[in-house]
């Protein structure tokens, strides 16, 4: 980083997201819920200007990895990342709106999980597994050495409900 008083905004934001991501991962169990959410910097070069990437990166239940990317340009001074829709670049110099979009991607974070996890369910049923096997395959879940990977015991309540909810057993 150069020190320049434009890239205050930079520290801002990784300031901000270094306190977004403790907020949400103080204990264990809240750690697994936000699939061991953590944060990497990185600088680099594009054709004589530095750029820093922050990733912000967590797991799924079973493990798939995903990110959020901001790019900062120190020559300008602004940020980049993808909108809502994943098909446009928002560029902005200000840092609020930046943390405003990470704080609301990791805040719908635990609904990602739980959504992924009941598509796994899904997947269960349709391979014709029985609420047995289920169960167990929950219970691997649960002891996963993978801490992204892994499921809360909140997730666990809400797939079983969901599991029973939506695959009753058979008379």
């Amino acid at each position: 980083m150069s020190g320049r008083p434009q890239d205050n905004g930079l520290e801002r934001v990784r300031t901000g997201v270094e306190h977004l991501i403790n907020s949400c991962t103080m204990v264990e169990e809240q750690r697994i819920g936000y699939g061991n959410l953590r944060c990497q910097c990185s600088d680099w070069d594009r054709g004589g200007q530095t750029i820093t990437n922050i990733a912000v990166i967590y797991e799924t239940p079973g493990g798939s990895t995903c990110q959020v990317n901001v790019e900062y340009d120190h020559r300008s001074a602004e940020f980049g990342f993808l909108g809502d829709g994943l098909e446009t670049t928002v560029v902005t110099d200000e840092p609020q709106q930046v943390l405003a979009m990470v704080d609301s991607h990791v805040r719908a974070i635990p609904r990602r999980r739980l959504q992924q996890l009941q598509q796994q369910i899904d997947s269960w049923v349709a391979e014709g597994k029985t609420r047995s096997q289920l169960f167990s395959e929950f219970n691997k879940l649960l002891q996963a050495e993978f801490l992204g990977g892994r499921i809360s015991t909140n997730e666990l309540k809400k797939g079983i409900q969901y599991a029973i909810d939506h695959f009753p057993s058979p008379d």
